[in-house]
């Protein structure tokens, strides 16, 4: 059984923990968070997830994002919709497993997937089981650390190793590792979070995100604390666009707006003001040249190929087959086997279809 949040600890923790792409202070706000409990090798990662999170990496510094197949995605979202008492914030998980592919799958595909959670990057593509997914999410904290805590709403806590914690009805919402970055863990306002200590005289309270000397780190001034987002975690940069605010951004060639264009059949976008690569054929994909009648702008972006004639209706809900899913992804009928990461069957008893043991 997943936790159910109310709508206002949802809206919450959305704002602690929302889109990396947001307007200027919530992305370097969540992208900051998302970060920080981000984990690397030298932060217990295993060495299939050390790997993997190189090869991110590697293809995030050369400006590339190389998105995962659906096999992979819907491995994730049978975890992250089936198990109990995962440290990750509900706001990031779709409520049911079809859902959770589509999205999943357009976020991963898209310029953006370069600030994609790392979290659910190498914890939800890499785990083999719930209790695999809550070990790598808690990166070494106590999954009883927040007993006894929350009963009135969300709160937090750093634990003894510098961890900030966020707390509801006695579990594990989320995990900030702050000394991963350098930082300390304090509680303002009844919230952990990360900091490098009190802010400097020349960076204030409300002034636009601004790159560190080093221009490896983004700086920002929140209640009287100096937060930063470790942009080269991701395999990026931090540079100034040109109304003066920071943010992590490619080596790739300059860009404005959010221009994107096809080459070959990569998608290019732009993010930040540096070119981003998608390269849709490693996901099966192709690269969109055009606008389909009466739908939305496409070009630039990866796509399906068309479905054929008679294939399946994407617009279907999900259904239940014994221990399989059975649902349409991009006009192609799929189905997914629960037993596979040993659950017993499948449920569509809590208004949506999920594994289930």
């Amino acid at each position: 059984m997943r936790i159910r949040v109310g709508h206002e600890m949802k809206r919450r923790m959305g704002t602690l923990w929302g889109s990396a792409t947001g307007a200027a202070t919530g992305a370097v706000l969540a992208t900051l968070c998302a970060s920080s409990s981000e984990p690397l090798a030298s932060a217990g990662a295993s060495t299939a997830d050390a790997g993997a999170m190189s090869t991110f990496v590697v293809h995030a510094q050369r400006g590339e994002v190389v998105p995962p197949d659906v096999d992979d995605i819907e491995h994730m979202c049978a975890l992250l919709t089936s198990c109990d008492r995962l440290p990750i914030p509900p706001s990031l998980i779709p409520g049911d497993f079809q859902t959770c592919v589509t999205k999943m799958t357009a976020e991963m595909t898209s310029p953006s997937a370069i600030n994609f959670s790392l979290t659910m990057r190498e914890c939800g593509l890499h785990s083999n089981s719930c209790a695999s997914l809550r070990a790598c999410a808690l990166h070494g904290a106590s999954p009883d650390s927040c007993a006894g805590r929350g009963e009135k709403g969300v709160v937090g806590l750093c634990d003894v190793d510098g961890r900030a914690l966020s707390c509801w009805r006695g579990q594990v919402l989320a995990v900030r590792d702050c000394t991963r970055g350098a930082e300390q863990c304090i509680v303002v306002d009844g919230q952990a979070t990360c900091t490098l200590g009190p802010c400097p005289g020349d960076i204030q309270e409300g002034d636009k995100p601004r790159c560190s000397a080093s221009g490896t780190h983004l700086l920002h001034c929140e209640k009287g604390k100096l937060a930063s987002l470790d942009c080269a975690a991701f395999g990026l940069k931090c540079t100034t666009a040109a109304d003066g605010a920071a943010g992590c951004a490619t080596g790739g060639p300059s860009c404005s707006g959010a221009a994107k264009r096809c080459d070959g059949k990569a998608a290019v976008g732009c993010i930040h003001g540096h070119e981003v690569r998608v390269d849709c054929a490693g996901a099966g994909l192709s690269c969109s040249t055009a606008t389909p009648d009466g739908g939305t702008p496409q070009v630039g972006a990866c796509v399906a190929a068309p479905p054929p004639s008679g294939a399946c209706d994407a617009e279907a809900k999900a259904t239940c087959d014994g221990a399989s899913i059975r649902y349409c992804n991009a006009g192609t009928a799929r189905s997914y086997f629960c037993k596979s990461l040993g659950f017993n069957r499948c449920d569509s008893a809590k208004g949506g279809v999920r594994c289930t043991l």
